[in-house]
């Protein structure tokens, strides 16, 4: 049985991708834009100008999706761009809120915002359930992407009219590579950029001290 008017709910369920889509990138540029804003130069920057050229950075790089060849684009991104690195990050969130900055202290923080303490279930949760899984999830993940050889694709043959696997080429294999470094190197070299920042500024603070004695 079909449905009657059928040209109106085929515009109608249109529509509602295009507002889906736009709902998801008004998350996805402000999760862009609110980091950027935290550096001196980008922050002097009116907001409409910087999500203006954040749009306009979105709009050439989602280009490459719509040539011949963006639909294998599109599944390297797919495949490679976000499950390794939200493994990873997310990893690395629960560990630091976890045991490194400490429970206590975030159930304290919790309270402050909610009036009341998270219950056991969610300090087991965050303590021992989810650091496991992760790790084990991280772990399965690593070992499936080195046991599994050379990446593979599916590639559509037009002599045989239908698709079969063929193996990335060295230029895809070298970026995946750089995709899957690009999306977890923030945290290392962001760790890296407090360490030496900490350190120089310990060295001043240990410079002034030395001096004020010596004077």
């Amino acid at each position: 049985m079909n449905m009657p008017l059928p040209q109106l709910w085929s515009v109608l369920y249109f529509i509602m991708l295009l507002l889906l889509g736009v709902g998801s990138m008004l998350g996805n540029v402000t999760a862009i834009t609110t980091p950027l804003q935290d550096f001196k130069v980008v922050s002097r920057m009116s907001s409409e100008l910087i999500n203006g050229l954040v749009c306009l950075f979105c709009l050439l790089l989602g280009l490459g999706f719509t040539t011949r060849s963006g639909n294998y684009w599109f599944t390297i991104f797919n495949d490679y761009g976000a499950t390794f690195s939200l493994l990873f990050i997310v990893l690395i969130e629960v560990i630091t809120v976890s045991y490194i900055y400490g429970i206590r202290r975030f159930e304290k923080d919790i309270e402050d915002m909610l009036g009341h303490r998270p219950n056991w279930y969610w300090k087991i949760m965050w303590l021992i359930v989810c650091p496991v899984l992760l790790i084990a999830l991280f772990f399965f993940y690593i070992v499936n992407y080195i046991l599994g050889g050379t990446p593979t694709y599916q590639a559509w043959n037009k002599e045989l009219g239908k698709s079969e696997v063929k193996e990335y080429p060295v230029f895809g294999q070298v970026f995946i590579v750089l995709l899957l470094v690009s999306s977890v190197s923030c945290l290392p070299l962001m760790a890296l950029y407090v360490f030496c920042r900490k350190r120089k500024h310990g060295e001043h603070k240990r410079q002034r001290t030395v001096s004020t004695i010596s004077t």
